[in-house]
């Protein structure tokens, strides 16, 4: 978009230079001036300031020119620059459009199925994305001893989620751990209860953790004391959208609040012909 505009420009700015190449060679001969490096351009600006070529000057200008750029040359310009903003606009605005509507054919890249988890709500029995066909689903990596990137994005979770449902849908939040070695059932089966009712929490063996985390292409990594149990896990903030066959739909990261990303889930439903 930035080389249409740079071409645009370049158009524009050759169309003034003709115009005004066009209102020059209009004037008298006593009122053309050389600003290059000619050398006779000293020449050039002493008959100017003779009075002859003062007074053809200025008859030039009585009889309505009013230099090098005329009034049409001047009007072409602005008449162009309003139709290059209009078309930048109206570009950033399809683009934007095609970003909430997210992806419209071809197969994701990441998300699909994974299992060999453990449902924290109902004591740590086994689990697989399988069990979240016929419903979407809104998936959020984290871990329970975050101390605040995880608890605000799961009150955002919990606050779209009614949203979703008070205009006649549904959707399920997950949690997911990436911090299996100290979020156990019974910590999580505690920690989703905190922010909503419907939240499942979902953890497992490092290796089952670490297989779905990657399915998502979730980024994380330990902090701090590592080898002791006091670190934190640097990770992705990102919400995964998931339609009722299972598969990947979009993701929501940090910057949305709860009311646009319930609105752009049920653009989505609305999409897929839900």
């Amino acid at each position: 978009m930035r080389r249409d505009l740079a071409r645009a420009a370049l158009a524009v700015a050759r169309s003034s230079m003709s115009a005004d190449a066009a209102a020059t060679r209009a004037l008298p001969a006593g009122a053309r001036v050389s600003t290059g490096g000619h050398p006779r351009s000293a020449e050039w600006r002493r008959r100017l300031g003779a009075p002859g070529a003062t007074a053809r000057s200025f008859a030039s200008s009585a009889h309505g020119s009013s230099g090098p750029v005329g009034w049409k040359s001047l009007a072409a310009m602005c008449a162009t620059g309003g139709g290059l903003l209009w078309w930048y606009d109206a570009e950033r605005r399809r683009r934007l459009e095609s970003i909430r509507a997210g992806p419209s054919s071809g197969e994701a890249s990441i998300g699909g199925a994974f299992g060999n988890m453990k449902l924290a709500n109902e004591n740590g029995r086994a689990w697989r994305t399988d069990e979240l066909k016929g419903e979407f689903a809104l998936l959020y990596f984290g871990f329970t001893m975050c101390p605040d990137i995880c608890p605000d994005e799961l009150e955002k979770m919990a606050e779209c989620v009614d949203l979703v449902e008070k205009a006649g849908k549904s959707v399920v939040p997950v949690f997911v751990s990436i911090d299996p070695e100290r979020d156990t059932a019974t910590r999580v089966k505690e920690y989703v209860k905190e922010f909503h009712p419907k939240l499942l929490g979902v953890t497992g063996s490092v290796e089952a953790c670490k297989a779905a985390a990657k399915q998502y292409r979730v980024y994380y990594h330990r902090t701090g004391d590592e080898d002791g149990v006091d670190y934190l896990v640097d990770h992705s903030i990102i919400m995964y959208l998931v339609d009722p066959a299972g598969e990947f739909v979009t993701f929501y990261g940090k910057n949305y609040e709860a009311a646009p990303m319930a609105e752009a889930i049920l653009e989505q439903m609305k999409r897929l012909g839900h």
